[in-house]
């Protein structure tokens, strides 16, 4: 008997954060649309697959357009393990597509900076959507490394930092698919 009494807790343990998710659920979506302007899918070795990504989500009121750079690594300075599918870093761009494009260029030009030269954007570290209200400063890093310009997009939290890396022709072709989609659609 006494077992089944653990069994049963145990059974009970497990499932309260499937009630607690469904109930959250009631009030939000958990699908929510994601409406892709510009995506550029890029494999640097054999395991790390970034994705960059502009958007806007089809339920938010009034529109913001978002930049994701994908899933970010954890460790060091130095040394930096990718683990984490689900968390994506999200930069918000704007409410139209020309204060997006202004951000993206904005951004774009800090490759043409020296090296090591920074800047600060206000993004969000989130599970599979933005959430603008958790906003946190994420510190843009231009590098280059031999004959490659990247990008370092990296959030300090508390010891260590969460980082993910750029290059400059991945973010060129998502600033040139956005230039086209605005192109296709001039009333956006």
């Amino acid at each position: 008997m006494n077992t089944l009494k653990k069994s049963l807790f145990a059974l009970l343990l497990a499932a309260m954060p499937v009630i607690a998710f469904a109930q959250e659920a009631e009030n939000k979506s958990v699908l929510r649309p994601r409406m892709e302007i510009s995506r550029i899918e890029t494999e640097t070795g054999d395991i790390r697959c970034t994705t960059l990504e502009v958007f806007y989500m089809n339920d938010e009121s009034p529109r913001q357009y978002y930049l994701s750079v994908g899933n970010l690594g954890i460790g060091g300075d130095l040394i930096q393990i990718q683990f984490d599918p689900l968390y994506e870093l999200f930069i918000p761009l704007g409410g139209n597509l020309e204060e997006a494009l202004e951000k993206l260029n904005e951004i774009k030009a800090l490759y043409k900076r020296p090296k090591l030269s920074q800047m600060e954007v206000p993004g969000c570290l989130c599970a599979l959507y933005p959430d603008s209200s958790k906003l946190e400063p994420v510190t843009l890093t231009y590098r280059k490394v031999l004959l490659t310009k990247t990008m370092e997009f990296s959030v300090q939290r508390d010891n260590y930092l969460r980082v993910t890396y750029v290059p400059k022709i991945d973010f060129s072709s998502l600033v040139s698919g956005v230039k086209i989609y605005k192109k296709l659609h001039p009333k956006e």
